[in-house]
């Protein structure tokens, strides 16, 4: 990661600008190797460190909420448009995510798999909620 703080030379559009960061990921997705750079722009001027806590955290809510509402739980190709009832059945997809979640299910594939034919399961987990 590096963080950029001088930004002479950038946009006098961009006004509020204090710093560009550079992230560079590598990993294996599939089995296949990948390497990627992001680039992220803020009003704050920080470490590198300080920025790696924000982004990490972000993508953690991003990889932990978004992408199960929008790959399990296929919010994205949902036909429900009215903006009440899509509102609506976020609410309801998110209470399923935090209820899993709470009775230990880290994966929500496997937890769908598990109890989504066991009504009587489903109600004893809602039932039993230690918060």
């Amino acid at each position: 990661m590096s963080v950029f703080n001088n930004l002479l030379g950038i946009s006098s559009e961009w006004e509020g600008i204090k710093s560009v960061i550079r992230v560079e990921r590598q990993g294996t997705r599939a089995s296949v190797d990948y390497y990627q750079t992001a680039y992220y722009i803020s009003s704050l001027k920080l470490s590198a460190a300080e920025f790696a806590v924000g982004i990490q955290g972000h993508w953690g809510i991003e990889n932990r909420l978004h992408w199960v509402k929008d790959v399990v739980f296929r919010e994205d190709t949902s036909l429900i448009r009215h903006s009440q009832a899509a509102a609506n059945f976020s609410v309801i997809r998110q209470l399923a995510i935090a209820i899993c979640r709470l009775h230990g299910y880290s994966s929500l594939t496997t937890a769908i798999r598990t109890i989504a034919h066991d009504l009587e399961q489903i109600f004893l987990m809602i039932i039993n909620l230690e918060l």
